[in-house]
């Protein structure tokens, strides 16, 4: 279908603001640039519960907030990597989307930070949000979640880290994870790449190819990292014993066919999947509920999920 109105008339603001690609700017002007999307994001929705706390990773402590929808509740546990091609972003830029994820799925939401590339590269980002879903999980308690219900999520490279994490945890034995919710991952690298919506819609989304590769050349060490599955998790050559997963994916989204296809590896390997396919939107629309229906809609239906499998 033909992009949404709405989605429209926003790309027709970038446009005539002149808001250039990722890979057109350096990367403070990048880091910088990402700020205004909290102005698409909204009035924040005010949560029971907000706190931050310092949590151990592997070169330091790292900083998480903690959002608490029912205080004195044990509730069950999300933890979330934000998106920004391991390069941009923050727990602030997350904040008013976790606000109302927190309150729709009635969870504890414990967004996590880790650090950018390209000052740490592969696979320092992914160490620390494993290191971090342990330290959570075992925590749990403290901070009103229950520890047996734990998922772990994200956007973009956030999901990307999610998927990782769940990968880790399988493979190291723990911590013991319930859940996955991948909004429109990365799974595989940019360059060489020979899905469809690389092709499709490699400019005038928002999100461009050249972005793309913009942002996997700043994480990755060399080439070969991407083959590595805590990298690039569609390179995983199994996938059985993976906690259920939702998978979202927009269609005018260089990213649509490498979530979609992540998602049939789940499913042919035995793993429960919920596959949503957002038609006529674009990438990162969870991070714009202020100013786009679906955005709206995909905090409602994530807060549905959720509910249903760790509730």
């Amino acid at each position: 279908m033909p992009l949404k109105p709405d989605v429209q008339a926003l790309l027709e603001q970038f446009e005539a603001q002149g808001v250039p690609p990722f890979n057109e700017m350096s990367v403070p002007q990048a880091r910088d640039a990402i700020g205004a999307f909290r102005d698409l994001q909204g009035e924040p929705e005010p949560v029971a519960e907000i706190r931050d706390i310092l949590v151990p990773g592997p070169a330091g402590e790292l900083p998480v907030r903690v959002y608490h929808p029912e205080p004195g509740t044990p509730l069950p546990l999300l933890i979330y990597f934000h998106g920004g091609g391991w390069v941009v972003g923050n727990i602030e830029v997350v904040d008013k989307p976790c606000r109302a994820l927190a309150n729709a799925s009635r969870c504890v939401v414990a967004s996590t930070q880790y650090r950018l590339s390209p000052e740490t590269k592969f696979p320092g980002p992914v160490e620390d949000c494993y290191a971090a879903t342990s330290w959570l999980t075992e925590h749990a308690g403290e901070l009103g979640a229950d520890p047996a219900k734990v998922g772990v999520g994200g956007d973009s490279a956030g999901g990307n880290l999610a998927a990782a994490v769940a990968l880790m945890a399988r493979d190291r034995s723990g911590p013991r994870l319930a859940y996955q919710l991948l909004i429109y991952p990365v799974t595989a690298p940019a360059r060489g790449t020979t899905f469809a919506s690389y092709r499709d819609n490699a400019d005038g989304y928002l999100l461009t190819r050249g972005s793309m590769e913009w942002f996997w050349d700043h994480y990755l060490r060399s080439p070969e990292d991407g083959t590595n599955p805590y990298a690039a998790p569609l390179h995983a050559s199994d996938l059985s014993g993976l906690p259920p997963a939702m998978v979202i994916t927009a269609e005018f989204d260089p990213l649509r066919d490498e979530g979609k296809a992540y998602a049939e590896r789940l499913q042919e390997a035995g793993v429960k999947v919920s596959i949503k396919s957002y038609s006529g939107i674009i990438h990162g629309f969870f991070w714009m509920a202020g100013v786009l229906g679906d955005g709206r809609t995909l905090i409602a239906e994530m807060g549905e999920e959720l509910r249903s499998h760790l509730g």
